[in-house]
């Protein structure tokens, strides 16, 4: 590590910066929204960091989000002729497994390598290898989050284009997930929803297991649209009425009666449109996003449990479920809880994760892949 690490939450409509230090401390933070284009925005971000630092800029860490991302699941298991010690097999098995999805996907690279379950001799189930043991069989279930690899040129460009390259790109969603997961027990049942711009991910995770993940390509700023339609007002007015009216009401309490020029109740008032109809509209839309990105896969109908998951619920969408709705998946659900705190610290989340165990496993795997000259001729043209 060299005396400071850069790490960048590149997002759709703003990009977020952190800096630390060779001692993991937050020395530099800032966030710019993007305006005119995304290389201009990058561009003022990292000069303004190079101007407190008194550095240049050259190797940074990029958090990234997309519904292009999705996982693939492997089992693999090895029968040994006489008893092995699991140290000498258990990397070779986890290369192989890496070798297959790369293989088989050659397409896509693969962003987050997740152990879900050792299982060794048959029936006996490890969390993780804390100890050299003598095995007969092992068996590895892995979870692969994955991404296109011409999207991914295409986000190395951008920062190319500002003198930066991306040391590892990562799923920001995964990785919110996997710094707060330390708050709970393992043995919990939960439901994480990040809700951005115009995606929403969710992941599952159950008694130790990454189980679910899916991403789709609706967020709030389908809400925002859906206001507009059926109340037929602008697209900036809807988003400033949206945004209003789902500020926590302790602290912005809604009052139909504010004369402020601003005021963004005055239209729908003038024209005489029900805020009955306002709360409908934002109902509709945050319930079907939830359903379509989890509660209504197989997973979600199949999963033979009688308690109910907790929800737990980030990203700028979050602040949708301030305002007290009546919605149909809080039925589905033991407890929910609105995590904004890891937006703001969403660069801390990303340093964090790139230092873990977890993160080295992949990334050693990654720098290893040789593209072969079939896949590199087939990416060219496939393009």
């Amino acid at each position: 590590m060299t005396d400071f690490e850069t790490v960048i939450d590149f997002g759709s409509q703003n990009i977020k910066l952190g800096v630390f230090n060779s001692e993991s401390k937050n020395i530099y933070s800032s966030e710019k929204k993007i305006f005119d284009s995304v290389e201009k925005s990058l561009n003022n971000i990292i000069k303004d960091a190079e101007k407190f630092l008194s550095k240049h800029i050259d190797n940074v860490v990029v958090l990234y989000d997309s519904p292009k991302f999705y996982s693939l699941d492997i089992s693999i298991k090895k029968v040994f002729d006489n008893e092995i010690s699991i140290k000498k097999v258990y990397g070779s098995l986890v290369e192989e497994a890496h070798f297959f999805i790369s293989q088989n996907n050659f397409k896509d690279q693969i962003i987050h390598s997740v152990i879900n379950n050792i299982v060794v001799d048959e029936d006996k189930n490890l969390t993780q290898i804390t100890e050299d043991i003598k095995i007969k069989s092992l068996i590895i279930e892995i979870k692969f989050i994955c991404l296109n690899k011409f999207l991914i040129d295409k986000i190395s460009s951008i920062f190319k284009k500002n003198n930066l390259k991306i040391l590892n790109l990562y799923c920001s969603s995964y990785v919110k997930y996997a710094t707060y997961k330390n708050k709970f027990d393992n043995k919990d049942y939960i439901i994480f929803l990040d809700i951005g711009y115009e995606r929403t991910t969710g992941l599952i995770f159950n008694n130790y297991k990454f189980d679910f993940f899916k991403s789709i390509s609706l967020g709030g700023n389908n809400i925002t649209k859906d206001i507009s339609k059926v109340l037929k007002l602008n697209l900036d007015y809807s988003e400033n009425l949206k945004i209003k009216f789902n500020k926590e009401e302790n602290n912005n309490p809604f009052n139909k009666n504010e004369s402020n020029v601003i005021n963004p109740y005055s239209e729908i008032i003038a024209k005489n449109i029900s805020i009955d109809l306002l709360k409908q509209i934002i109902e509709a839309r945050v319930d079907e996003i939830m359903e379509l990105v989890v509660f209504q896969s197989n997973y979600f109908k199949n999963i033979n449990t009688l308690e109910k998951p907790k929800l737990i619920i980030t990203g700028g969408g979050s602040k949708l479920l301030y305002n007290n709705y009546t919605l149909n998946i809080k039925k589905l659900v033991s407890e929910l809880k609105i995590l904004n705190q890891y937006d703001s610290n969403v660069c801390q989340a990303g340093f964090s994760y790139h230092q873990s165990d977890e993160s080295l496993l992949t990334n050693t795997r990654k720098k290893a892949h040789k593209t072969g000259f079939f896949e590199t001729f087939f990416n060219i043209f496939s393009k």
